[in-house]
């Protein structure tokens, strides 16, 4: 079953336009996105004591805006850590064949847009990025998606051109702040397949 896409066409004139893609409640940069030196850290905690839900994966790749040129294999190894670290969700195994599992079909994006404003006295520059991580658990008569966001943003103040450098995001922001949109993706799944366990286990008690 192929993965629903998050990704829309969308005006690059300005963040906002842009951050309209994600979904009916996208993150606009402008308002929401947090400065490197307030960024905190999303995290996945060690929810199950035994593992609740097993998973083959199958598929992830980029939607239709990657700015930062993400490698799918980046993307992939932070889901499978985030996903082990829980405690919920086991790799699939040919040797377990019998057992009902999940395809999981994985697919992110982002926008980075950098602006400039005032003149030549002084000038503001702003470097803005936003992440979104789609994870698709479907079985032949189920599917159940979960979304993660986060986003981040870097100002730099500049006088007289030559003062002062231009506003660049770093990879150890970039690292951290997709990791905070894979986990945002995670803890919804975990929260979401813990509850349908929950149910199925009083229904057969």
């Amino acid at each position: 079953m192929s993965v629903y896409g998050i990704f829309k066409a969308l005006n690059h004139k300005t963040l906002i336009q842009k951050g309209c893609f994600l979904t009916l409640s996208a993150l606009l940069l402008s308002g929401c996105a947090k400065k490197f030196d307030d960024l905190s850290n999303t995290r996945v905690l060690k929810t199950c004591q035994t593992p609740i839900t097993t998973y083959n994966l199958i598929s992830v790749k980029s939607g239709d805006y990657n700015d930062l040129t993400l490698a799918n294999t980046e993307v992939q190894q932070m889901v499978e850590k985030s996903l082990a670290q829980s405690g919920c969700f086991t790799p699939y195994s040919e040797a377990e064949t019998n057992n009902a599992y999940y395809l999981l079909e994985v697919i992110f994006g982002n926008i980075n847009v950098k602006n400039k404003e005032g003149g030549f006295l002084s000038s503001t520059t702003s470097d803005q990025a936003i992440f979104e991580v789609q994870l698709s658990f479907s079985k032949p008569d189920e599917v159940q998606i979960f979304r993660g966001k986060a986003s981040i943003q870097n100002k730099n103040s500049q006088y007289l051109v030559i003062f002062g450098d231009d506003s660049r995001l770093n990879p150890n922001q970039i690292q951290i702040t997709l990791q905070n949109a894979v986990n945002s993706a995670i803890n919804e799944a975990i929260r979401n397949l813990n509850q349908v366990q929950k149910t199925k286990s009083n229904y057969n008690y």
